[in-house]
């Protein structure tokens, strides 16, 4: 994972850089490659890197005159380089969702530009992000490329994982799993990124899950702001039982429901929370909330395992049922009643 658009620049993801590189070199390329993970781990900045060593002049040349060569990456300086890093090169297609789906009228257009020949590429790469969000019709419509791949084209799909895509899409492209990016790697990142405390980046890439889309959100004070209210909030409730305690947890369902647009970000934060609150009794060292050790120590000693399985679950329910479009309020309140022992 990097801004950086060349293989060597990209942090974490060896196994997948590796393979690639191969594939260069041995002039093996499949015509459909499949890159799944989570989001925010470098899969659409790889398949960037990846159209650019293929069509990178310099490199070409070099592995012209030595077959065997060991350096495979782009050299980012010649015409095709600099083009693919400016997003104007006209061999280089990229398909994304609009508005959550992949439609079939993109997928028509897409085919209707591969029965051109490539305007000026080695290797054209069409770069289709997302793949998961395919509608049925966009789907099928897809197969037929994967199936008599144009001449000098290669398809690059990324998505969270195969079960998300049909399995004939699947079958047809050569897989290759992103893995979440580690702790050390997200600090990297943002401490090379600047203007971020040290205290705040050993937090957020504790948080993050692996993902530096999700760093880079987490690192905003808003969020991390919400997240110590919330914690503030559930310490005080966990410890009253009485109904007084009830009175609180549906108050504090309220405040949640107020900011509409936050209350996804928000069961994630409980649900991370109650995590730990369940982790810390065993390995306060795997808890990801590892700046907050005192507060989960309080509040381990307020609940029991049983009722935190249940308030998990509670969130998880809630998640689910806001997804489908129910009322936030009254999910709100139901997951809060659940939480209280209600």
């Amino acid at each position: 994972m990097t801004t950086a658009t060349v293989f060597n620049a990209i942090v974490g993801q060896q196994h997948a850089i590796r393979l690639l590189k191969t594939f260069i070199r041995n002039g093996t390329l499949p015509h459909a490659l499949l890159f799944t993970g989570n989001d925010g781990v470098g899969k659409k900045i790889t398949a960037t890197a990846f159209a650019m060593a293929c069509n990178c002049l310099t490199l070409q040349s070099a592995i012209r005159r030595r077959p065997h060569l060991d350096a495979i990456d782009a050299c980012g300086d010649c015409g095709p380089c600099r083009k693919i890093a400016g997003n104007h090169h006209p061999d280089i297609i990229h398909v994304a969702p609009l508005s959550s789906v992949i439609r079939i009228a993109q997928i028509r257009k897409l085919l209707q530009a591969l029965t051109l020949k490539p305007n000026e590429a080695n290797r054209r790469v069409v770069i289709l992000a997302d793949a998961q969000t395919l509608n049925p019709e966009a789907g099928n419509a897809l197969l037929k490329v994967l199936e008599e791949p144009p001449d000098r084209t290669l398809l690059v799909l990324t998505a969270r994982q195969t079960s998300d895509l049909m399995p004939t899409i699947v079958s047809r492209c050569q897989h290759i799993r992103f893995s979440p990016l580690r702790e050390a790697d997200i600090k990297q990142l943002l401490t090379a990124a600047g203007g971020i405390k040290p205290e705040t980046v050993e937090a957020v890439a504790a948080l993050c899950g692996g993902s530096f889309t999700r760093a880079q959100k987490l690192i905003d004070s808003r969020w991390l702001n919400r997240r110590d209210w919330i914690i503030q909030a559930m310490g005080s409730q966990m410890a009253d039982t009485g109904i007084s305690g009830i009175r609180a947890w549906l108050a504090w369902s309220e405040m949640l429901a107020k900011k509409k647009d936050l209350i996804e970000d928000s069961l994630e934060i409980i649900t991370l929370w109650l995590r730990d609150i369940l982790v810390f009794r065993t390995d306060p060292q795997r808890v990801l909330n590892q700046d907050r050790l005192e507060a989960l120590s309080a509040a381990a000693k307020h609940v029991s395992q049983t009722q935190l399985l249940e308030q998990i679950d509670a969130v998880d329910r809630a998640l689910t049922a806001l997804r489908s479009n129910t009322n936030a309020r009254l999910t709100l309140d139901a997951m809060a009643l659940r939480m209280a022992g209600a």
